[in-house]
């Protein structure tokens, strides 16, 4: 056999030009580790430090899959223990695509989107306090996560990195154009309606009353919902009413615009907003309260005796324009309208959601608003605005009377 001599060229790590960003993975699609290359374990040292070869970059990741419904609900949590990859890595490889999968089983598309993804990271060192990063939907900066890791590693403790997903109910899941007073099954039951046309063939009636009923005046309390304009007065529309008007048109009769109403319908429309008014008369008639006296004791004589001052007051009154359970929905749509930061706005959404989900009115909530702000609150609303929620009612139905 012949003898071939080879030379085989030294290597030297420190002459690797190692880092610790977010590796790129390699052609062949494996995962490269956090921070280079490992020997036993442990990593290159950089220059510096006290123990070439002695700091392991392992760290403990926990991520829970949360929802805020109101309160901020826990729904899964898992811990993945010693993991070489790098957190942009690693949610690149690994965690991004089970994510997903548990996204799909737990909240699926479109009525959940994700809200912001909260990343905390700790180490073991007694007094060492935790970094704390938020990032908008699931939009994560990993470099700003991966540079804080770097400049713990070489103190010798243990990292740990905390990630929570929050998911929301999305928004057009809320606000969907169905008519006041449509609860969720009668929406259910209208979309499969719709599906059913879309799939024979029919043109979907549905959909186009809907269109052709919504408010769309500046001036009408009812804007965005369903109302008949009848010359210049508007008629608000129950969803009894709109499924009345579906009937008709899915009959093959012609319902193009508001004229096209069929009498029998407008009966009942105008039946029902006299009864409506008749009941907000006799309601508003029967608050109005008796007389209060307000007794003050008068300290002005020598021997401290008390003479009584007394005086009537009456407590202030709101002539609140809608019913009872559907005005708090109105009022928070017109508070949300007047900001523009998105926070701000779904807080004011989240606000006429609690009033109604636990049963007040806008009265109640204006005359106990310490209690109202409180209860607010303790339902997930921002502070700032639960305060001006239960104290902006006055403003609110000034402003729909001068409309």
């Amino acid at each position: 056999m012949e003898d071939t001599n080879l030379e085989i060229p030294s290597f030297h790590f420190e002459d690797a030009g190692l880092d610790f960003s977010t590796p790129v993975a390699s052609p062949s699609g494996s995962p490269t580790r956090f921070g280079g290359p490992w020997r036993g374990g442990r990593t290159t040292p950089e220059p510096g430090a006290s123990a070439p070869g002695s700091i392991p970059l392992l760290y403990t990741l926990t991520w829970k899959l949360q929802l805020r419904k109101g309160r901020i609900t826990k729904l899964t949590e898992d811990t993945i223990e010693d993991i070489e990859l790098a957190p942009g890595a690693y949610w690149n490889e690994v965690l991004q695509s089970e994510l997903a999968i548990l996204v799909q089983s737990k909240l699926p598309e479109p009525r959940y989107q994700p809200d912001e993804t909260s990343i905390t990271v700790s180490n073991s060192k007694r007094g060492e306090r935790p970094f704390q990063k938020r990032f908008n939907k699931l939009l994560i900066d990993w470099t700003v996560i991966e540079s804080k890791l770097r400049f713990w590693r070489n103190q010798g403790n243990n990292l740990k990195v905390a990630i929570s997903f929050i998911y929301k109910e999305a928004q057009a899941a809320k606000d969907g154009k169905t008519g006041r007073g449509a609860t969720k099954k009668h929406t259910a039951a209208l979309n499969n309606l719709v599906a059913q046309q879309e799939a024979s063939g029919h043109r979907p009636v549905w959909r186009d009353v809907y269109q052709l009923m919504e408010c769309v005046s500046a001036a009408c309390t009812n804007r965005g919902f369903s109302c008949w304009r009848n010359n210049e007065k508007h008629y608000k529309l129950d969803s009894d009413i709109m499924d009345r008007l579906v009937d008709f048109a899915e009959e093959g009769n012609k319902l193009d615009t508001h004229a096209d109403v069929p009498q029998r319908i407008r009966d009942v429309i105008c039946t029902r907003t006299d009864e409506a008014e008749a009941r907000r008369l006799r309601k508003r008639k029967a608050s109005d309260p008796l007389p209060v006296t307000v007794r003050v004791l008068c300290h002005g004589r020598r021997d401290d005796a008390s003479v009584e001052c007394s005086g009537e007051t009456q407590p202030v009154q709101l002539d609140i324009p809608l019913p009872e359970d559907e005005a708090p929905i109105e009022y928070s749509r017109w508070l949300s309208a007047k900001v523009t930061n998105q926070r701000w706005r779904d807080a004011s959404r989240l606000a006429g959601d609690v009033v109604v989900d636990k049963g007040y009115d806008l009265d109640w909530l204006f005359t106990h608003q310490k209690a109202g702000k409180d209860m607010l609150i303790e339902n997930g609303v921002l502070e700032g605005v639960a305060a001006r929620f239960v104290s902006w009612v006055s403003k609110w139905v000034d402003d729909a009377g001068r409309d």
